[in-house]
């Protein structure tokens, strides 16, 4: 069975009425230990749990009643549960019910967290760790664009990660998740990490879901993994950096601007592949495995790019000041994290003041865009 195939909504809606035969109403104190809360926003909270009778840590995502739908709740689980098979997919057990207030799924517990909290600002990982972890991550969306499905919120708070070396790392949460060529009617997301088509969508002017808003994301991901900043504040041409980057994308001649001077030739070819302004010439995210093999950071003015793997994990030969996190996002991201599937809430982007001089720091909150 595969979304892939025809009648791919017929088959989510088969296991979502599976699943909905099967969930029953429980008390939660007696079948389970609460240890802490490990996030919440908007949507409800996740607590990390144990279940009595396994005794076994999970994660336990808590959907108010108030604020979600059945059926998203019912729709993110059995995506969930579908992907879970894949080894870089955030595991899930067979466990869905409802309290009188939420509705509750369990899933994997990763004991490090997520990604966005190893990530120093303006600063970045170690090129080392980030190719071992975004190798994972490239690899669980390949899976998951393979079954013809497109996250929708590719973020490093979605990266959740089992040590701080990254050596396991598994993509979550599928709220935004939906089967390529439906038609959305909102923009929802993160907007730093938002592709510009949809940045410069008309009101009330529909859209075809599609692979490529996840490799724009992807690549966003990995910049924000090596530096610690954002690359532009919004894909609009407005916003100077985001400008900068465009002519130089459009004009080949341009000088490589000042953000993106410490990536190797062969970086930049890379995010030129996984940053195209045209979706249609964004490649699939497993043309990018072969850049694994060569040098990421650099002299930009270097011929040789090549990366000596020392035995790592890749199987194929093998991202100055921007916008970055603040005090007030920090305090923002523990209580904000993924929205469900409920579209209730809506944002807009507001101007921001425009500085040439200073970069985008990494960290921005989940904001969702009625369009």
């Amino acid at each position: 069975m595969s979304f892939a195939s025809r009648g791919a909504m017929e088959i989510l809606d088969e296991l979502m009425q599976l699943t909905a035969k099967t969930m029953e109403k429980i008390d939660l104190g007696r079948q389970y230990e609460i240890i802490r809360e490990l996030g919440k926003g908007t949507y409800g909270r996740v607590d990390l749990a144990i279940h009595k009778a396994r005794g076994t840590k999970m994660a336990l995502k808590f959907l108010r009643k108030k604020t979600t739908k059945q059926k998203n709740f019912l729709q993110e689980y059995c995506i969930s549960h579908y992907l879970s098979t894949c080894p870089y997919i955030i595991g899930m057990y067979d466990i869905a019910f409802e309290t009188e207030e939420h509705y509750v799924f369990a899933q994997e517990y990763a004991i490090a967290g997520d990604l966005f909290d190893i990530i120093p600002p303006q600063v970045g990982l170690s090129e080392h760790i980030s190719k071992r972890c975004i190798y994972q991550v490239a690899l669980a969306l390949d899976y998951l664009h393979g079954h013809n499905l497109v996250h929708r919120d590719i973020k490093p708070e979605n990266i959740l990660i089992f040590d701080k070396e990254c050596r396991k790392v598994k993509l979550s949460d599928f709220g935004m998740t939906r089967i390529a060529g439906t038609t959305e009617k909102r923009v929802s997301g993160t907007i730093p990490y938002t592709a510009p088509e949809l940045c410069e969508m008309s009101k009330n002017c529909g859209f075809l879901v599609e692979s490529s808003i996840d490799v724009w994301a992807f690549g966003i991901l990995l910049f924000c993994m090596m530096t610690g900043n954002f690359p532009w504040e919004k894909a609009l041409h407005f916003d100077p950096f985001y400008y900068q980057f465009l002519q130089w994308q459009r004009f080949k001649t341009a000088a490589v601007p000042s953000q993106w001077r410490r990536f190797t030739p062969y970086a930049l070819k890379m995010f030129s592949k996984l940053l195209s302004i045209k979706p249609e010439k964004r490649c699939v995210i497993k043309d990018i495995l072969w850049y694994f093999g060569k040098t990421w950071l650099g002299n930009n003015d270097s011929s040789e790019g090549d990366a000596n793997t020392n035995g790592d994990m890749f199987v194929h030969n093998k991202p100055q000041a921007l916008p970055f996190v603040n005090d007030d996002y920090l305090n923002n991201k523990k209580t904000n994290t993924s929205p469900s599937l409920s579209f209730s809430s809506c944002s807009s982007y507001e101007d921001a003041p425009k500085d040439n001089n200073s970069d985008p720091i990494l960290g921005s909150p989940t904001i969702e865009i009625c369009v």
